[in-house]
């Protein structure tokens, strides 16, 4: 059941939720009505449009959503946001508070998805010292294989390489950057729009992060090494076997400030006609 509830004192009979609805299921009977239930991805669309907010859906009512009107930020402060944005690559190791995660992570949950399938599968460790563990283990197991003169990844080797060396003359963890949390992404492979789906979400993660004065990095290393070279790593993160990995992503408090943006430029683009 969708629970679909119409206001009857509110509704104004404008329309716009049936206008709205993707797949023509509202019909504006003596007041608007889904005809069927089943067949309602719940883009909550009909929600959002109706301007005398007289309809709730799926036990969400007007009164739990934002009104737009007034807390939109400017075009300008977006671009700021945007252009802003850093790959952050040092942190404080103190661990973020459990509610701001939460947070970050609820929003970045209503990231479009096609078909609004919702099938983003989230896998977090927001434990420091998890991550500490985590870091050990493939350090260790990535020392073994280049001592072993693995041949799995050759086109890596040299990488692995310098990144085993970063760690012990150094101290320097480049997977890792001492980063308190990650989270990594994957979606069932039956989902067609699934590599999209990730990506989407990441990139909310990401703006939704910054916003919140949290720095990340999206780490393809560390994606490459759960993915293809350790791929037992997958069944231990708890990440489902049918899943593909979209990224991996570092995030936590930044340790560096970067007061102003960059500037890259004009957009590079092809204009083209349709005849």
């Amino acid at each position: 059941m969708k629970n679909f509830i119409v206001d009857k004192d509110l509704c104004v009979l404008c329309g716009l939720c049936a206008q709205d609805c993707f797949f023509g299921l509202i019909e504006l009977d003596t007041y608007p009505r889904i005809k069927d239930e089943q067949k309602c991805f719940e883009c909550q669309h009909c929600l959002a449009v109706c301007p005398a907010g007289a309809i709730s859906i799926l036990g969400n009512s007007p009164e739990d959503c934002t009104p737009l009107k007034g807390n939109m930020p400017g075009e300008d402060e977006v671009a700021t946001l945007i252009k802003g944005r850093r790959s952050v690559r040092s942190y404080d190791p103190k661990p973020l508070e459990p509610e701001r995660i939460q947070k970050l992570l609820d929003v970045a949950w209503h990231a479009p998805t096609g078909v609004n399938s919702r099938c983003v599968h989230i896998t977090l460790m927001d434990d420091p010292e998890s991550i500490k563990k985590f870091s050990k283990e493939v350090h260790s197991r990535l020392d073994s294989a280049i001592d072993k003169g693995v041949s799995d990844f050759p086109y890596l080797v040299d990488l692995f390489k310098m990144i085993s060396k970063s760690m012990k003359e150094d101290g320097v963890d480049i997977l890792f950057r001492d980063a308190p949390h990650l989270i990594i992404v994957s979606a069932p492979q039956s989902v067609p729009s699934r590599i999209g789906d990730m990506t989407i979400f990441l990139s909310y993660f990401e703006l939704m992060a910054h916003s919140m004065k949290i720095g990340t990095l999206w780490n393809g290393l560390l994606k490459r090494v759960v993915e293809s070279i350790f791929p037992d790593m997958k069944a231990k993160l708890g990440i489902p076997e049918d899943h593909d990995l979209g990224y991996a992503m570092l995030f936590g408090t930044p340790a560096v400030k970067y007061p102003r943006t960059v500037e890259r430029g004009s957009a590079r683009v092809r204009r083209v006609e349709w005849e």
